[in-house]
């Protein structure tokens, strides 16, 4: 049976497992058998499956050294026995013949180890493991009785389940019931991880901090490193894709976050850590823009308190709740650079000014960059204005997301004549009358020309 019909209720489809897997690796290096489980030999396994074929096809029977490998070469090698109706006839006969220990083990190994559901033959492989697993003794034959174990994608999703339900992560449950911990990062294994994320995705979202924690406790093991890291992706999607469209919690939004940046970086910067990412990048980079905004407020109230700040902060919030602002960014001085890593802790990102550019930087100079899709705008703390870039403009606008920033970087060049008038006609507006809403109903006006929405004075204003 696939996963995709193992499920019930809504199915995520799952990437297809690399091969081979980490664990044929791993196996290579240990003993040869270890409490039931067969280790992959170290030799060419390309050459035991050809001699096999050959012996076969000459009416021969293999040597006992190529049986003792030959269920090895199922799927991963050139050729492969599955595909070959004679020599996968022979490996399955010999386990139903004999009905011993040694070569039911071999097979039950190499078939948890390779596991996919899309092995050729593998369904038949597995009847034969289920069959004559009362034969092969313990494990074998407990894990078949109380898990059947061999019965495809079915239980391996029905075992994710019993996982997660126990608070367990794969490979601590897989240990639990007897399974060698040497399987345990096999492709059944594997599979079983893939499950459980699929399931967290549709399972009902409690508290941001027990949904981070169920992830963590699925996915990272105590060095902080991903047990199946092929599944990094799929981690990220069932930590964030859950909670939707939901409005979280500021703490809610910066914890998970907070995760997710640490371990593929900030979408707006780290671009090609996030392909395939797209639907978790888009909830990040909102949750994103919005703790930039709130970065920038929070952090200039403490170096530049300004009674005017409640009134910008009112206007551009009314901006991002109306999903206008596409990406935010911070550049700040020295003292806002340290204030926002006490506060945001120090893995906050932001720019910081270098010491060029014509405009000195002074104690409490900040600059809120924002892209509203079709015009740039930087808006400066106290003694700056807000300046405007329409993107068809033949004045480039400045770039988001830099580390470093001179001042000219982030200010249109000032006319001669610094009249109202002048400056507005050169993209470049003053903070004057906020308590009347002056300067935000021109720079409104003017944006509603460029971006084609108007948001209204009763949306941003101060009550």
């Amino acid at each position: 049976m696939s996963f995709r019909a193992a499920f019930t209720i809504k199915k995520i489809p799952l990437p297809s497992l690399a091969e081979p897997s980490c664990t044929a690796r791993l196996l290579s290096q240990l003993s040869s058998v270890h409490h039931g489980a067969v280790m992959r030999p170290s030799v060419d396994l390309n050459q035991v499956a050809d001699r096999f074929i050959f012996e076969l096809e000459k009416g021969r029977n293999p040597g006992i050294h190529d049986w003792n490998k030959i269920a090895w070469c199922l799927w991963t090698t050139i050729p492969a026995i599955a595909e070959n109706a004679r020599a996968l006839d022979a490996v399955l006969g010999r386990v139903a013949r004999m009905q011993r220990k040694r070569p039911y083990r071999q097979l039950a190994s190499a078939y948890l180890t390779e596991f996919a559901t899309d092995r050729a033959r593998i369904d038949r492989i597995a009847q034969v493991l289920s069959a004559y697993a009362p034969a092969a003794g313990d494990p074998w034959s407990h894990l078949h009785a109380r898990y059947d174990l061999f019965g495809g994608a079915t239980p391996a999703v029905r075992m994710a389940r019993l996982a997660l339900s126990k608070q367990m992560h794969v490979q601590d449950f897989l240990n639990s019931i007897g399974i060698s911990s040497s399987l345990t990062e096999t492709g059944f294994a594997e599979f079983m991880h893939a499950a459980g994320l699929s399931i967290l995705r549709i399972t009902p979202v409690t508290t941001a901090a027990e949904r981070l924690e169920t992830v963590r406790r699925w996915c990272v093991g105590p060095s902080d490193r991903p047990f199946y890291p092929n599944w990094r992706k799929e981690m990220a999607r069932a930590l964030a894709l859950p909670f939707g469209d939901q409005i979280l919690a500021q703490a809610d939004r910066d914890i998970i976050s907070n995760f997710l940046v640490t371990r593929f970086g900030d979408p707006r910067i780290n671009r090609a850590a996030w392909i395939g990412l797209d639907d978790v990048a888009d909830i990040l980079k909102r949750w994103l823009t919005e703790q930039s905004l709130r970065q920038f407020f929070d952090v200039v109230d403490r170096i530049a308190p300004d009674k005017a700040w409640k009134y910008r902060r009112k206007f551009w919030l009314a901006y991002h709740n109306q999903g206008l602002v596409k990406n935010a960014w911070v550049v700040f001085g020295a003292d806002g650079a340290a204030e926002a890593q006490r506060s945001f802790g120090r893995e906050a990102h932001f720019g910081v000014f270098n010491s060029s550019g014509q405009k000195n930087i002074q104690r409490g100079h900040a600059v809120l960059l924002l892209d509203l899709g079709q015009c740039i705008v930087a808006d400066w703390s106290y003694s700056g204005y807000c300046n405007i870039w329409p993107r068809n403009s033949s004045v480039k606008p400045p770039s988001l997301n830099l580390a470093r920033y001179s001042s000219d970087d982030v200010r249109r060049a000032l006319p001669t004549e610094r009249t109202e008038h002048n400056l507005t006609r050169h993209d470049i507006f003053g903070h004057g009358g906020s308590e009347n809403y002056v300067w935000q109903n021109r720079v409104a006006r003017r944006l509603q020309d460029l971006i084609g929405v108007r948001v209204s004075q009763p949306e941003y204003s101060v009550h």
